[in-house]
């Protein structure tokens, strides 16, 4: 598939991100009424089709939890709204309000729209001797078309049940049962807030069919347990679990087994009195825990649709993909993992999930949010803090684990960032195991039967921080979070940001995982596998690899997924082309060429594109999404755009190409693959032996391993062959054999290959720089110019001086944040050592790291 035909993306136009509901026929006089009270209700956006799928194959049963004549008129009116089967019949509805309905409620009327494929509706309610479902079965067994059982659920108060009930729960019923007062009191208050949620059909045909010898009164019991917990599911997933008091929380958390058992064994270690490190945990605790109100955060979301409709011109969600994160939360606890680029994703998934249909998650922030009056706000709205640095304190690490544990077994949905901060380079970091260690270790412990982690990828098409970014890539200092930056960064909302994109993958499971990757051995893992530090590991005698393997492997997939689900925007396609470019400027069909190649690369790959990206024109002299992008550009003065010979010319200030690259990062990892073997086959300028260009490639996917994601579970040479396959394909090389050499296009190979120059430089940079500093026969560095940070501001001022010179091309590759992973890298391979915070060359003749210089030098050449 080209990029032309790339299908578009599920979108909410504007700051108003909830499913719309399917569009009604006109509407006939007898329900105008109802019309105007039920017409605002959300349905989830694929309810109509599935139901219209499942009314083509057989007959409609509804269940709904509870009976209620507001329950019953707004099904019949949806049904009609839709051209579905009419609702006919209703079972397990009692009392006046049925009568004054006119409800058929008699067991013939129900049979009968059984028989004419008419829908009907099922209350669980309470069983009684004469159980609806029974009959059912009974009737399923006679009847040649299917009948599907399709749990369906009325939400018009958000308000969560508590452990103790309210004065309000007395009055109006518990939130999962209320009164017939209650309900009416919902939908006046509620209506144009209210949810309509249809959960997961069951084929009662292909049920039976499955369990012949079952009788019909256990099949009946089964199947009405199996819908009444996916119902009590489904209606957590939308309002949340019961909420306990804090106090409750504390003792509960507190009380964990095994962070009772840490308190012990630091007690035995140091002496310390346990009830002095019990008192610990208790503060640790206050410091970590969220307040979570669903009250407040009801209130809250008005604010946030306010300040998204002002901050984007739009927010493009994948619904289809939300859609299945809501089915998946119903299954099991869910753990969201979004890429994390700005502060606005912290609240844009929360958002999100409220505005359809769900409880917003638990969020772990770091401890340097935690200022007032953000923290006491954050933490009422689901956010839990955590300190930066944990390493060595155990008793804080047992609270946190028992913390998370706690959210895990309550099947609160938790939301974290497995790369630990903030991307400043706009691609992602490499992924952090902390925290899905610790999930990992809650699910062994039984918190959970499975946890579903649930990657996300947030992109922007202009980001709030940019500037900021830039400077402390340049080498300053990252600004504490404070009050006063919090009212300095107010002056955002009178700017606009074009577009947001929050795309979701498949959600994970960690069941699954452990079973794919240790078989029966997932069974024989315990929590103690990767317990705390390695101190109670080597106490306990607990095997770590096992564990270690599946947390590393389940943190890999997560970061993968999340680069996948990565959105392609026409400001990313405009960066990465402008920036890959070794002359001055560029004509407007190279440009409009090259955007062609990009397009057609991610899609092959399965990218997801921006908004209108599909089968619109590369040329940005065309109307469409790439000339906005770069008018846009130009306008802020990033882009120059010239006239000369009766030509376009786009060209790149250097001081603006940072702001650029952050652009050209977040969708560089599409083309990584490509570019790597193209770097590879250009290092010699000529023909080569597959041999020798298969070693090349790898040696500098391994460089880069700190920079970019790489897809797992395939072979290198695999990989090898499929890229040269597509360079082969559009005519940047050529294969003859085991040679290869240099295609047709000698352009669109150079073009691949400057995709990894600002890394190539930039690595080149920090290696010649560890080397010239660290070398003994340099006469020795200075005490202070040997810890890494000095290092890198020293890497940092050397490359000021080369790129002035002309011996670094790019000004990007000034980028702290690639220097520190460069000197990382380095550390990783044993070229430079690090004793006491001072950093040395683990060679003393620096060989091993001249030989890495002169590697990157080879595949930097132009």
């Amino acid at each position: 598939m080209d990029a032309q035909e790339s299908p578009p993306n599920g979108r909410t136009p504007g700051a108003s991100p909830a499913p719309a509901s399917p569009t009604p026929p006109a509407p006939e006089p007898h329900r105008t009424f109802l019309s105007r009270w039920f017409e605002p209700v959300r349905v989830s956006r694929d309810a109509g089709a599935e139901l219209s799928a499942l009314a083509a194959r057989g007959s409609l049963v509804f269940v709904m939890r509870s009976p209620g004549l507001l329950n019953f008129l707004y099904l019949r009116w949806f049904l009609r709204r839709l051209g579905l089967p009419t609702l006919r019949a209703a079972q397990g509805f009692p009392g006046f309000f049925g009568w004054i309905a006119r409800v058929r409620r008699s067991r013939r009327a129900f049979e009968d729209a059984l028989a004419t494929g008419d829908a009907s509706l099922l209350f669980l309610g309470r069983p009684t001797e004469k159980d609806p479902f029974a009959a059912l079965v009974r009737i399923q067994r006679d009847l040649f078309q299917p009948v599907f059982l399709v749990p369906v659920l009325l939400v018009w108060s958000r308000r969560a049940q508590k452990l103790k009930p309210s004065f309000w729960d007395v009055l109006y019923g518990s939130p999962e049962a209320p009164s017939a007062f209650a309900n009416a009191v919902g939908f006046l208050r509620n209506f144009r807030h209210a949810l309509f949620d249809v959960g997961r059909p069951l084929d009662l045909q292909a049920h039976l069919r499955e369990r012949p010898d079952e009788p019909d009164a256990l099949a009946a019991r089964k199947i009405r347990g199996a819908l009444h917990q996916h119902l009590a599911r489904v209606f957590r997933t939308a309002v949340g679990p019961p909420l306990k008091a804090p106090s409750r929380v504390r003792e509960k958390v507190l009380r964990d087994r095994t962070l009772r058992a840490a308190i012990e064994a630091v007690a035995a270690d140091t002496g310390r009195p346990a009830a002095a490190l019990a008192a610990e945990a208790a503060k640790d605790l206050k410091e970590i825990a969220s307040r979570y109100d669903p009250t407040f955060v009801g209130l809250l979301r008005g604010l946030l649709a306010w300040m998204f409709g002002r901050l984007y011109r739009s927010v493009e969600v994948d619904e289809a993909g939300l859609a299945r994160l809501k089915r998946a939360a119903a299954d099991a606890p869910v753990v969201l993992c979004p890429s994390h680029k700005s502060h606005i994703d912290y609240l844009v998934v929360s958002w999100l999930l409220y505005e359809h249909g769900m409880t917003p998650p638990h969020v772990a922030a770091g401890m340097n949010l935690s200022f007032w009056p953000f923290g006491p706000i954050a933490r009422r709205g689901g956010a839990f803090f955590i300190r930066r640095k944990v390493k060595g304190d155990r008793i804080y690490t047992a609270v946190l684990r028992a913390y998370v544990k706690h959210l895990l077994r309550d099947r609160f949905p938790q939301e974290f960032y497995v790369e630990g901060g903030r991307s400043r380079t706009g691609k992602l970091l490499a992924p952090k195991s902390g925290l899905v260690s610790m999930e990992v270790d809650a699910w062994l412990d039984g918190a959970a039967d499975d946890v579903l982690f649930v990657p996300i990828a947030i992109d922007y098409e202009k980001l709030i921080e940019a500037s900021s970014y830039v400077r402390e890539l340049s080498g300053a200092e990252k600004e504490k979070e404070s009050l006063r930056g919090l009212l300095g960064a107010a002056t955002v909302l009178f700017r606009r940001y074009e577009r947001l994109y929050v795309q979701f993958e498949e959600p994970i499971s960690l069941r699954a995982i452990a079973s794919e990757r240790l078989g029966e051995g997932a069974a024989a893992l315990a929590v103690d596998d990767a317990w705390g530090g390695e101190g109670e590991r080597i106490a306990r005698g607990a095997p770590a690899e096992g564990k270690r393997a599946l947390v590393q492997a389940l943190t890999n997939r997560i970061a993968y997924a999340i680069s996948r689900a990565v959105t392609i925007t026409p400001v990313g396609l405009v960066a990465a082309t402008l920036l890959s470019h070794g002359r001055r400027g560029m004509t407007a069909a190279e440009f409009a060429r090259r955007i062609d190649l990009l397009r057609y690369m991610a899609a092959e790959g399965g990218a997801r594109f921006g908004r209108d990206l599909a089968g619109a024109p590369s040329d940005p002299r065309q109307p469409g999404p790439i000339a906005d992008a770069v008018r846009r550009l130009a306008l802020g003065g990033t882009v120059r755009v010239e006239v000369a010979a009766g030509d376009t010319i786009y060209l790149v200030p250097d001081e603006k190409r940072p702001v650029l690259d952050y652009h050209r990062n977040a969708v560089i990892h599409r083309f990584v693959a490509p570019a790597l073997v193209a770097a590879a086959l250009r290092a010699d300028g000529g023909e080569v032996p597959l041999l020798v260009l298969r070693q090349r490639a790898l040696w500098l996917s391994r460089l880069f391993k700190l920079e970019f994601m790489y897809r797992g579970g395939t072979a290198p040479e695999e990989i090898l062959q499929q890229n040269l396959a597509f360079l082969v394909r559009i005519g940047a090389a050529t294969r003859d054999g085991d040679r290869v050499r240099p295609g047709p296009e000698p352009d669109l190979l150079a073009f691949l290959a400057e995709l990894l120059r600002a890394y190539l430089e930039a690595y080149r940079l920090a290696a010649t720089t560890a080397l010239s500093v660290l070398s003994p026969e340099a006469g020795g560095p200075a005490p202070a110019a040997t810890d890494r940070r000095a290092l890198v501001r020293e890497a940092l001022e050397r490359g000021r001086a080369a790129f002035l010179s002309g011996e670094i091309q790019l000004r990007e590759s000034l980028s702290k944040a690639t220097l520190e992973n460069a000197f990382e890298w380095l550390a990783t391979q044993g070229v430079i050592a690090e004793d006491g915070g001072k950093l040395r060359l683990a060679d003393a003749d620096g060989a091993s790291l001249r030989a890495i210089v002169d590697g990157i030098t080879r595949h930097s050449a132009a």
